[in-house]
């Protein structure tokens, strides 16, 4: 998996004034349904207060987890050199002993642009025993998709979009990073999909703007049996059980 240059990513990330522009309202949306689920996680979780946090990739973003408890790690070194608590490094090599952190956070799908085979085996072994990791990411079971040879692939290069600019990156099965996952002593304890219809919508018009209107619909959609299975992004909360 070398077709993306982790160097350009992070030349990319340090030349946008903001990961998550208000101005574009898909990613929007995508960050908006993280920290819900972040939030709702914490709080099925509870008595996270003293839990000692990697935020891998976080571009120095905390989701509205309170600074003191995270460790912000990233390759693009302008979006995070400003917090104290920072350290520049690729998360498919952390510099970490382990095992250290009772949770990590890895969303704004990070593992897109990595291979996820070395993520998990880092994260595997950087945190705890009993701790947890929420991570989301792109997934090729979408609306996007459908009917291409892409489709649900267990990992496949694709054509995608920020910020109004093309960028090509990793989609991934579910039922690949849930293997993954297991893999890495982890199981699935909450998983919610954003932006079901939006995908299709996207493919029609080829227009962000307009696509990102049906996002709305997610909590329609997810109650729907079959179309409720599409997203472009899922997001996971694993338990590591051994």
């Amino acid at each position: 998996m070398d077709e993306i240059n982790l160097e350009d990513v992070a030349k990319k990330y340090n030349a946008l004034d903001k990961i998550w522009d208000d101005n574009d309202k898909w990613h929007i949306w995508t960050k908006t349904r993280i920290e819900r689920f972040v939030k709702k996680s914490l709080g099925r979780i509870g008595n996270f207060q003293k839990f000692h946090i990697l935020n891998a990739g976080s571009a120095g973003y905390s989701y509205n987890i309170p600074e003191e408890n995270i460790i912000h790690v990233d390759i693009a070194k302008d979006k995070i050199s400003h917090l104290s608590n920072s350290i520049v490094a690729d998360i498919q090599k952390l510099p970490f002993q382990e095992p250290r952190f009772d949770m990590i956070l890895c969303v704004g799908s990070v593992l897109n642009y990595c291979d996820p085979v070395q993520v998990m085996q880092e994260f595997q072994r950087v945190l705890k025993k009993g701790g947890y990791l929420i991570l989301e990411f792109e997934n090729s079971f979408t609306l996007e998709l459908v009917g291409t040879a892409n489709f649900d692939k267990r990992v496949v290069l694709v054509k995608s979009f920020h910020n109004g600019r093309p960028e090509k990156i990793w989609y991934f099965s579910e039922s690949y990073v849930k293997e993954l996952a297991m893999m890495a002593g982890c199981r699935t304890i909450l998983l919610e999909r954003i932006h079901i219809l939006s995908p299709l919508i996207y493919r029609i018009t080829r227009n962000e703007g307009t696509s990102a209107k049906f996002a709305r619909l997610d909590r329609f959609f997810s109650k729907v049996p079959l179309i409720r299975r599409f997203s472009s992004n899922s997001i996971f909360l694993f338990l590591k059980e051994r």
